[in-house]
């Protein structure tokens, strides 16, 4: 599934644009990162891609489609998940009740739901393991490893994933990284926004570095190489 974003403005507010005419594309089974300073757009890139903004000029197309604006809903449906960086999650309830509202898009089909939920248990066996307890009640790294197991109910094959080691102890956002580049091995495609550079370049295929809402250069991952301390370095001063 190939991801094209052409000329794309937004705004959270009328003229005071965010992204300013960006340009990007993400190749079918490629991570494809977006780093830079706070303030540059990344997660509102992933926002008017995944419908939650939307954009006030230019197109979001999905293999040659533009489905700029869509409903939330639909962009499920197209294959499309995004996980944001707040926690999507009821504490008050179970992992596994958490699981099933995360199965909304197919609740009328009892018996898909069940499976979808059944699945997620044994695809993550530390939420099996915990899957009568209350979500408030687990760690920040479980609560990201169950934003990730509802993000892949629906068998999405393009993943919009936004800072997904923030607030996460080193070794627990480690196993985060491991589940995206498990997720890369299963021929998944993803776009990525971290603060975390360094665990983000480990999985990526493709670097978008954003400043000021626009794409300021572009390439490999090999193209980066050693230059990343030079490029945060710059974003501090």
């Amino acid at each position: 599934m190939q991801l094209e974003v052409q000329d794309l403005h937004a705004a959270y507010q009328r003229d005071l644009f965010v992204l300013r005419g960006l340009d990007l594309t993400v190749a079918e089974g490629d991570v494809s990162i977006v780093i830079g300073p706070n303030g540059s757009g990344k997660s509102t890139l992933l926002k008017s891609i995944a419908g939650v903004l939307k954009p006030q000029r230019g197109a979001v197309l999905l293999n040659g489609e533009d489905i700029t604006g869509i409903r939330l809903d639909e962009i499920i449906r197209r294959g499309i998940c995004y996980i944001p960086q707040e926690r999507a999650i009821f504490p008050q309830m179970s992992v596994t009740e958490n699981l099933e509202i995360g199965c909304w898009i197919f609740k009328r089909n009892r018996k898909l739901v069940h499976e979808r939920v059944q699945w997620a248990l044994e695809r993550f066996p530390a939420l099996k393991d915990r899957k009568n307890q209350l979500v408030g009640s687990l760690s920040g790294g479980l609560q990201r490893t169950l934003d990730i197991a509802k993000s892949l109910l629906a068998n999405p094959a393009l993943l919009l994933v936004d800072e997904p080691s923030v607030g996460l102890a080193p070794l627990v956002a480690q196993s985060i990284y491991a589940e995206l580049f498990a997720l890369k091995q299963e021929g998944k495609t993803i776009l990525l926004v971290d603060q975390d550079v360094q665990s983000a370049m480990e999985i990526a295929d493709w670097v978008y570095v954003l400043d000021l809402g626009r794409v300021q250069t572009r390439g490999s991952r090999e193209d980066f190489a050693g230059q990343l301390h030079e490029l945060v370095a710059s974003w501090l001063l």
